[in-house]
């Protein structure tokens, strides 16, 4: 094989790496969801931030479009959800503490804070008749369809 060929399979490779890797953001993108520490973790000197992955499913069936978003280690209070337009917004807070002994030692884990996480939806919704519930850490949200604007005849009649 010659040097030029070998040029060419290794730009080929990296433009094929570079092209997956864009694909696999722009996927991805949606599903960053930005976690802010808690006043409660502000207090003991954690004022880092974080990204995390919060996995949704979005499925359009005939008069709804149901989203299922993985948000395990909450409470159902600690959930807020909001439609605006096209989009859903779930906004929660994590407060988890754990601890446990192995041998000598004592392992705490503690995650502290507030995430948002905005969901496009593929079509128009009824924000007033969205239905939610929680269960086993995933979050489903039923939204039903804008009904289409029905055509009507209109008849004219004179003054």
């Amino acid at each position: 094989m010659d040097l030029d060929r070998l040029k060419q399979d290794v730009g080929q490779t990296w433009r094929w790496l570079a092209e997956g890797w864009r694909n696999i953001s722009d996927r991805a993108s949606n599903a960053l969801t930005y976690f802010t520490p808690s006043h409660e973790a502000q207090q003991e000197g954690v004022n880092d931030i974080r990204w995390g992955l919060l996995a949704a499913d979005v499925s359009v069936e005939p008069d709804q479009v149901l989203v299922e978003l993985e948000a395990p280690g909450l409470d159902k209070e600690d959930i807020d959800i909001d439609v605006q337009g096209r989009r859903l917004i779930v906004t929660g807070r994590k407060s988890y503490q754990a601890e446990r002994k192995s041998g000598s030692m004592t392992i705490s884990e503690r995650a502290f804070g507030h995430f948002q996480r905005v969901i496009p939806l593929p079509e128009e919704v009824t924000a007033e008749k969205a239905q939610a519930s929680y269960r086993k850490g995933v979050l489903r949200v039923t939204l039903p369809k804008l009904a289409p604007a029905t055509a009507r005849k209109v008849q004219v009649v004179s003054d």
